[in-house]
C-alpha cells in the first residue's frame, strides 16, 4: 500500500510541479530567417535575425489595416554566437530559433570563410534545426534580400523557399539544398556543396516596406544560379541551363524543358521527364574516366517550326535534336565546372562508392584530380507524347 501511495504522491507532483524552462508566448519572439554575412574591413560577422511581428496578426483581426509581418534586429560579432548574443540588446523578448524556416549567406563570407566554421555553430546548437534551405545572397547585402516586403508572401522566408521548390519542379536548374546535405557534402573529400544564389530585382526605396506589396511591379526576390564551392569556399557561379548537369548526373530532375533549334532564327520546345543518368568511373594514368548515360522521355509542348510530327522521320529528327541539346548542356556544365576546380557532381564519391581503396589514393587532392577527368556523355530521348496537335498549321 505504501508503494502505491508513493507512486501517487510523485505523479501528483509532477503534474502539479510543471516545466521548468515553461515560458508565455509575449516573453518569447520566434525567429523566422537568419542571415549571416562577414565584414572584412572590421573583421566582424553580421547576422540578422528575422522575427515574426504577432502584433501586425492582431492588428489586421481587430481594424482589419495590416502591420508589417516581421521585425529585422541585426548585431555584430568576432562570431557568430556573439552577434547572435549582441542582438539581445535590442530585443525586450528571448529568441526561438527552433522555427528558422531559411538561412542566408553572405556573398562575401562564402568567399572568404569555410563553410565548415559557418555551419558549425547551428550544428553544435540543438536549439537550431539543420534539416532549414541555405542560399546565397548573390550581388545583394543579406540584408537586402531577407527584408523585402514581397507582393505574394510578405515574408522573405516563406516567398524563397516557396520559389526554390518552384523552380526546383519546373526548370531544374536548380534544387533545393538543406543544410544538412551542404555539411554532408563538405565533410565528404570526393564532393563539394552546391548551394542556389538569390537576387533582389527592382529594388526601391519602399523594397522593406507595405508599399512595395502594394505595387503592380513591386521588387522581389529570384533565385539566381548555382554556387560552386572549392575548398568549402565559394569560387564561382553556375548560370542556365548548364547549372542542370548537376541535378541531371545526380537524378533529381522532376521535368525539364529543352529548346530544339528548328531553323535558323526559331526554336520549338520539349518537355523532358523520367530524366534517369547513371555514371561510371574509374581511374586511368591518375586521370579519372567517366562515362555518363542519361535516359528520358520527351513531350512535345510547343512548335513554332510547324513540323508534322504524323511523320516518324519527324520524331527521330526531334529526338536526335534533343540528344545533342541535352549532352552539349551537360558537357559545358562539367567543362565550367573543372575550370572552377571544385568536384560539385560527386565524382570523388562515387569512385569510393565503386572502388574505396582507388579512391584512396587520390582522397587528399581530389579537386586536382577532378580537373584532369575526361568524360564522355551519351544520351537517349524518345518521344512518347506530341500534345493535341499532330499536323502543322496551314501556313
Amino acid at each position: 500500500m505504501k508503494k502505491k501511495y508513493f507512486i501517487s504522491f510523485l505523479i501528483v507532483s509532477m503534474l502539479l510541479g510543471g516545466c521548468s524552462n515553461y515560458k508565455e508566448l509575449n516573453q518569447v519572439s520566434i525567429v523566422v530567417a537568419m542571415g549571416v554575412d562577414y565584414l572584412p574591413k572590421e573583421k566582424k560577422y553580421h547576422v540578422i535575425t528575422q522575427i515574426f511581428n504577432p502584433s501586425a496578426i492582431a492588428t489586421a483581426t481587430q481594424s482589419g489595416s495590416q502591420g508589417v509581418p516581421v521585425i529585422a534586429l541585426d548585431e555584430k560579432g568576432k562570431t557568430i554566437t556573439e552577434a547572435v548574443r549582441n542582438v539581445s540588446k535590442k530585443g525586450s523578448r528571448q529568441n526561438i530559433y527552433s522555427h528558422v524556416a531559411l538561412v542566408i549567406i553572405g556573398e562575401t563570407l562564402a568567399k572568404e570563410k569555410s563553410l565548415n566554421y559557418i555551419f558549425d555553430v547551428f550544428e553544435r546548437d540543438s536549439k537550431i534545426r539543420v534539416n532549414i534551405p541555405v542560399i546565397i545572397a548573390r550581388n545583394k547585402s543579406v540584408d537586402e534580400i531577407m527584408n523585402n516586403i514581397a507582393a505574394l508572401d510578405k515574408i522573405s522566408a516563406k516567398s524563397i523557399v516557396g520559389k526554390i521548390k518552384n523552380t526546383s519542379a519546373l526548370l531544374g536548374e536548380n534544387q533545393e539544398t538543406l543544410m544538412r546535405e551542404a555539411i554532408s557534402a563538405i565533410s565528404s573529400s570526393g564532393r563539394e556543396p552546391v548551394i542556389n544564389g538569390v537576387s533582389l530585382k527592382n529594388e526601391s526605396e519602399a523594397s522593406q516596406t507595405l508599399e512595395n506589396a502594394n505595387k503592380v511591379n513591386s521588387s522581389y526576390d529570384m533565385i539566381n544560379g548555382t554556387g560552386i564551392f572549392r575548398d568549402g569556399k565559394l569560387v564561382g557561379w553556375l548560370d542556365g541551363p548548364p547549372a542542370k548537369s548537376i541535378q541531371i548526373i545526380d537524378n533529381l530532375i522532376n521535368e525539364m524543358n529543352v529548346e530544339i533549334p528548328c531553323n535558323k532564327k526559331d526554336y520549338d520546345s520539349m518537355e523532358l521527364s523520367r530524366v534517369k543518368s547513371k555514371t561510371e568511373i574509374k581511374m586511368k594514368n591518375n586521370i579519372p574516366i567517366i562515362n555518363i548515360k542519361i535516359n528520358s522521355i520527351g513531350h512535345i509542348d510547343e512548335v513554332l517550326c510547324n513540323a508534322n510530327f504524323d511523320k516518324a522521320k519527324t520524331l527521330n529528327k526531334y529526338e536526335k535534336t534533343a540528344e545533342n541539346v541535352v549532352k552539349q548542356s551537360i558537357e559545358t556544365g562539367i567543362s565550367e565546372v573543372k575550370k572552377l576546380g571544385g568536384d560539385a557532381f560527386g565524382f570523388g564519391e562515387k569512385l569510393y562508392m565503386v572502388n574505396p581503396k582507388i579512391y584512396k589514393k587520390y582522397e587528399g587532392n581530389w579537386n586536382v584530380t577532378f580537373k584532369k577527368a575526361k568524360v564522355t556523355v551519351s544520351v537517349d530521348v524518345q518521344i512518347n507524347n506530341v500534345g493535341m496537335r499532330r499536323k502543322p498549321y496551314p501556313y
